[in-house]
């Protein structure tokens, strides 16, 4: 078997393509800079031109589709861009998978579909009420797997991820932002009052759930909620948990105004846990990376880039 990982050279796609080599399949990267990984092929090209696409899936007998804009700030700085790049790409991957008749596409999807919700465990029936252009990206491009499923009968699995966390993840996101404020002797800071509600996922763990769904014949045509159910935190307690992994004490979490932060208060989500037993039932899930030790595993690796180097083009 020969995959293509879109988005390859990313946290993920980085962690996936470790998973498939080692389970011996066949790798295929394709993104806009290169994947420095051993035995595997490279295709640096962007998921919005549609000769690279086709290029890229043809030979290749499963697509998983990583590749898109990311980031709260920067999916809201750029809402036109993040429309065009997340939806349209995802168009194109699936018409190249059709014209090369691949076997089954696997589409990463978000937590952010949900929005809010008032139950504890949001499950993959819960409603589905974005509050963000990316969640709504996200949304948009399930909805086209669905339909060239039922045109084209094209086989595919949706994966809604939920909080995913590791080493190389930029500061932009809540945890990483921590650990490096905590590694650079910094208070840890919170917009808000820090009780909103997370489970993080260490991205090992994702990658493991990722590839799970790619062999399983359980998976087909089937949504999926992939994070860690057991490690739920409220934002305050989570940076006290990075404080007190680098053994930093005398460092105190700083609260200030959401007038400061790159999330409003309109497109904040108070909870967000997920409920993961029907992949714990289908696919055998189970996460086994905890948050101490993800943040232990983040802080040795010591790479936390402050934020992404956009290309001049998608």
């Amino acid at each position: 078997m020969k995959v293509l990982v879109t988005g390859g050279n990313g946290l993920i796609g980085k962690s996936v393509i470790n998973e498939l080599l080692s389970q011996n399949i066949s790798v295929r990267s394709m993104d806009l800079s290169k994947n420095n990984s051993e035995n595997i092929e490279n295709f640096v090209g962007s998921i919005l031109d549609v000769n690279n696409v086709n290029e890229a899936v043809r030979g290749c007998d499963a697509v998983i589709h990583l590749a898109a804009k990311l980031g709260v700030k920067r999916t809201e700085t750029h809402r036109l861009e993040t429309l065009n790049l997340n939806i349209q790409g995802t168009v194109n991957i699936l018409e190249a998978a059709v014209k090369n008749n691949i076997d089954k596409v696997i589409f990463t999807s978000s937590s952010e579909i949900y929005g809010d919700q008032s139950v504890d465990f949001i499950s993959e029936t819960c409603p589905r009420n974005p509050k963000s252009i990316y969640g709504v990206t996200k949304l948009a491009s399930e909805e086209y797997m669905e339909a060239y499923y039922g045109y084209y009968n094209l086989n595919y699995s949706i994966l809604r991820y939920f909080n995913v966390y590791g080493p190389g993840q930029v500061a932009e996101f809540v945890l990483p932002r921590f650990i490096k404020a905590a590694m650079d002797n910094k208070s840890p800071i919170i917009y808000g009052d820090g009780s909103q509600v997370r489970s993080f996922c260490y991205v090992d763990d994702i990658a493991r759930g990722t590839a799970l769904a790619l062999l399983s014949d359980k998976a087909n045509f089937e949504v999926f909620n992939l994070g860690n159910d057991k490690d739920k935190v409220t934002i305050l307690e989570a940076a006290k948990k990075v404080i007190k992994v680098s053994g930093k004490d005398y460092l105190i979490p700083e609260l200030i105004s959401f007038k400061e932060a790159d999330r409003s208060t309109d497109r904040d989500i108070s909870k967000r846990v997920p409920d993961i037993s029907k992949a714990r039932e289908l696919l055998g899930y189970e996460p086994i990376v905890f948050l101490e030790e993800g943040i232990k595993r983040v802080m040795e690796d010591g790479e936390i880039p402050p934020s992404w180097i956009d290309p001049m083009e998608y």
